[in-house]
């Protein structure tokens, strides 16, 4: 092979050349590039292998050099060839991901009809806003102290313990703080009320999602036939990429990219190093599935309209839950309306404690803590409803919605892929058993599945024949047996 030749054969797919500087360099000579790569030319027309079978327009890049094909093309042609090999996941790319910090959950369990006091109070915590909290609890305590022993709005000396400050104390009308107390719950009001419907709207994208994934792994281990090992192999491995759909959304809502905690019991390690590289984890996994319905449609494994219908009744709902929960989690509230409301809270708790002790006196810290209390907590409860998506104890159970789904996912598969699934499917299969069942049952167990308060062993049968009475002509008719006789005790 001659030097020019071999300098063709070097790959001109370098993914770090390309990111850097829009070129290719010849940088990796032991991956071979593809052997056709087709484009349609726009620019240039010094290309010389034409292939006038393909097209009039239309050229063939078969062992170009780099040199070549900057010429041609350019540094920056929306035509140069993607890179394949960006797209596999190995373990020095997992090794930056592996140190990553996953806080676990604990939810906090709720009953709607639970007394008041029974609700945990975790519950009721300001979760975001505590060292604020603690700020403003040393704030009125300096304030109730410093007016309460000094002489800022009064002789000191002649406060009673219910009252401080004297008729002159320029805040004991309080109408500069009813005027922010009234603008606060206005602001907090409106945010409230929009992030609650976000909140929901969550809830309901992700019951769509899961919906529509839990209805795919039905339609694929009923519609999609297995005659061998590898062929249901590759349906499990399906099913795994259903599950891990659900987790990675909820990885990709977190700002979190290792997913071998979370999938390292579901799918093989090739597989999860190839969705963390994935500019969006759930795409990729509903590409896999896609794949593999094409793939069985090709090899007569699946009719062209269950894949329509899978298309359109649970893929299409996946990809457009995975956009909309996408967006809603950068669709947030403005910032400069967060900040407004942040300042006028900022001013209002600042000068409530001045405001209080004109009238309450040292009973001031009590009161003031208390209004802290109700102003940051409101502030947080909106605050967490714009973004629901997190580990927080109020935010959205997507951990146990995940494991929820996987579960039943697995059970899907296992009743399908039962070597004796006739007995859970089966009408005549069940027919009889259930019959052999009450037969063999002791007294007690006859009573518990019949709901019968005495019934002899020589009325088992009949027992048995009057319950399943309008199945014996059916099964007659297409056995060619005389089933009946099955019933003989």
């Amino acid at each position: 092979m001659s030097k020019t030749e071999s300098k063709k054969t070097k790959s001109f797919l370098d993914m770090d050349s390309l990111c850097a500087d829009g070129a290719i360099e010849d940088t990796n000579p032991f991956v071979e590039s593809p052997s056709t790569l087709e484009f349609n030319q726009t620019q240039s027309k010094e290309m010389a292998d034409y292939d006038t079978s393909i097209g009039t327009n239309t050229y063939i890049l078969n062992n170009w050099s780099t040199e070549e094909i900057n010429r041609v093309l350019g540094k920056n042609h929306p035509y140069r060839p993607t890179v394949q090999a960006s797209l596999v996941g190995n373990i020095d790319d997992h090794a930056q991901l592996h140190d990553e910090k996953r806080t676990i959950k604990t939810t906090i369990p709720y009953d709607p009809k639970a007394m008041w006091w029974k609700t945990p109070l975790v519950a009721w915590l300001p979760s975001k806003n505590l060292e604020v909290l603690a700020f403003f609890l040393i704030w009125n305590l300096c304030i109730v102290l410093i007016t309460g022993n000094s002489n800022v709005c009064g002789d000191y000396r002649t406060y009673p313990t219910s009252k401080f400050c004297t008729e002159n104390y320029f805040l004991r009308d309080g109408s500069f703080i009813y005027l922010l107390g009234i603008a606060i719950f206005i602001l907090l009001g409106f945010r409230g009320n929009q992030t609650l419907t976000l909140y929901h709207k969550c809830s309901q994208e992700w019951e769509k999602f899961t919906g529509a994934a839990r209805n795919l792994t039905r339609q694929i281990c009923f519609q999609v036939h297995t005659e061998n090992e590898k062929e249901a192999w590759e349906r499990r491995r399906t099913i795994g990429f259903v599950s891990a759909a659900a987790m990675t959304l909820k990885m990709q809502l977190r700002n979190q990219r290792n997913a071998v905690p979370d999938l390292g019991n579901i799918l093989v390690h090739q597989d999860i190093l190839n969705i963390q590289k994935a500019a969006t984890m759930p795409f990729f996994c509903i590409d896999n599935i896609n794949y593999f319905l094409i793939d069985s449609k090709k090899s007569d494994k699946l009719n062209a309209g269950a894949l329509e219908c899978m298309e359109m009744t649970c893929l299409s709902p996946m990809v457009e839950a995975v956009a909309t929960l996408m967006n809603m989690k950068k669709s947030g509230n403005p910032l400069s309306h967060s900040l407004h409301t942040r300042i006028i809270i900022l001013l209002f708790l600042l000068f409530l404690p001045f405001h209080l002790v004109a009238s309450c006196g040292f009973y001031a810290l009590l009161f003031a803590f208390l209004g802290d209390l109700i102003v940051l907590g409101l502030e947080s409860m909106v605050t967490d409803a714009e973004n629901p998506f997190g580990d927080g104890s109020n935010d959205l159970d997507l951990d146990g919605i995940c494991l929820r789904l996987h579960k039943d996912s697995i059970d899907t598969l296992v009743r399908v892929e039962f070597e004796l699934r006739e007995r859970i499917f089966d009408t005549w299969e069940i027919t009889r058993m259930n019959e052999e069942m009450i037969y063999k049952a002791s007294a007690k167990e006859l009573k518990m599945l019949t709901s019968m308060q005495k019934v002899t062993k020589q009325g088992r049968a009949q027992c048995v024949r009057n319950a399943t009475k309008s199945l014996w002509t059916e099964s007659n008719d297409s056995y060619g047996t005389d089933v009946s006789a099955l019933s003989q005790p």
